[in-house]
């Protein structure tokens, strides 16, 4: 299926798998005419099919003007707001991957660069993958967090802070500490009000909701310093995490007959499953404060899987283990979000986990983002190695 125009061989659907191939190599854009031309042609083709497409767009000795760029830009979000369930990139040379990456951080949208086709053709299956296990576009955003300051007395703790997850994503926060990570969940997870700015939750303004209401919505988490009811078993611990899902009757619970003992039969069943999931079976009945401190922290993680979240955040769930407790929460972090579609953001100062299960990383330093981007990217940033990383020698 080809469009007819002057850039009929450059812009081609691929049905078998939903992808609009763009073709913008060794093409220079010099004016607002070419561009609207070929943007023209890409958008009279979209419409006419009624439906949404996944675009790969080839950048191979492309070149923008300055003075077209933001025009350019404008054009191409356009479309992709439009017509786009998602849009991957390559062959881009590195002024242009610099302006590309430049916009997405002022305008919210992902760069999704990569250097060669086959590269983009893998990001692009990841895209329909979550697609499928979570029913919901790639460039749906499943949080937006937009501008946000958080002010403790004359201490700025967060200064416009703004930063997007996808749904079905690994999104991991790094920084030195005392860079704002925490206070990023805390206000996400409405232990914390912002000062000013927005939260966005499925489309939805959260900003005003109390903690409560927010874990109502689908937003659980856990916390750096164990908080568990230490006298309490695993089992139980765990059931708490079910509390927002039970609908109880004060005089049937009271008397446990009926639908009461039903709800609790199916929300220990529930339970159940995650404790065979994170393998901790031989653990189940006894009292949480006398685990090891790492077996500790995977009951927290079973607890706030138990309230069956969207969107899941993880405050240094490795912080204290050793190298084997690391390998064993990466992978369940890892499953949790392959096998049960869960969006996950991670604080975690081990850059080497951090770098091998991240699909994208934020790097925040004294309150404020400096980088953003895929897991190799941020790694080179130059900005990031001086904050957090340390000098190159």
């Amino acid at each position: 299926m080809m469009v007819e125009g002057r850039f009929r061989d450059r812009i081609k659907i691929i049905e078998t798998i939903e992808v609009l191939d763009v073709d913008f190599s060794n093409i220079a854009f010099t004016g607002k005419e070419e561009i609207d031309e070929f943007y023209d042609e890409v958008d009279r083709l979209l419409e006419a099919t009624n439906r949404r497409w996944y675009f790969l767009v080839n950048y191979t000795d492309c070149t923008i003007a300055d003075e077209v760029w933001d025009h350019f830009a404008e054009r191409g979000k356009h479309s992709n707001v439009t017509y786009g369930l998602g849009t991957v990139r390559f062959g881009v040379s590195a002024s242009t991957r610099q302006s590309i990456r430049a916009r997405a951080m002022q305008t919210q949208f992902r760069a999704n660069v990569f250097e060669a086709r086959e590269e983009a053709l893998v990001a692009l299956g990841e895209l329909r993958r979550r697609r499928e296990v979570t029913g919901v576009p790639g460039t749906e955003a499943l949080l937006r967090v937009q501008d946000v300051w958080v002010n403790f007395g004359g201490i700025q703790a967060l200064r416009g802070v703004s930063f997007e997850v996808q749904t079905g994503e690994i999104f991991s926060i790094i920084g030195p500490n005392g860079a704002g990570k925490t206070c990023v969940v805390n206000v996400i997870s409405g232990f914390y009000r912002p000062a000013r700015g927005r939260i966005l939750f499925q489309g939805k303004d959260r900003t005003d909701l109390k903690a409560y209401e927010v874990a109502e919505l689908g937003i659980a988490r856990t916390f750096q310093n164990v908080a568990l009811f230490r006298g309490m078993s695993v089992l139980d611990n765990i059931m708490t995490g079910r509390l927002l899902k039970m609908k109880g009757n004060v005089l049937l619970d009271a008397l446990y007959w009926g639908p009461s003992v039903k709800q609790e039969m199916e929300h220990r069943a529930f339970v159940e499953r995650i404790i065979d999931f994170l393998e901790i079976e031989a653990i189940r009945k006894l009292p949480a404060g006398r685990l090891p401190y790492g077996l500790q922290k995977r009951v927290e993680l079973a607890r706030a899987l138990a309230a069956e979240p969207r969107l899941l955040l993880l405050d240094e769930p490795m912080a204290g283990m050793n190298v084997e407790e690391k390998e064993d929460i990466a992978r369940f972090i890892l499953d949790i979000n392959d096998e049960w579609g869960t969006t996950i953001i991670l604080i975690e100062h081990d850059m080497g986990v951090v770098m091998d299960i991240s699909s994208h990383v934020m790097v925040l330093d004294h309150g404020e983002k400096i980088a953003e981007g895929g897991p190799a990217d941020v790694r080179a940033d130059p900005a990031v190695i001086r904050a957090y990383l340390g000098e190159p020698r």
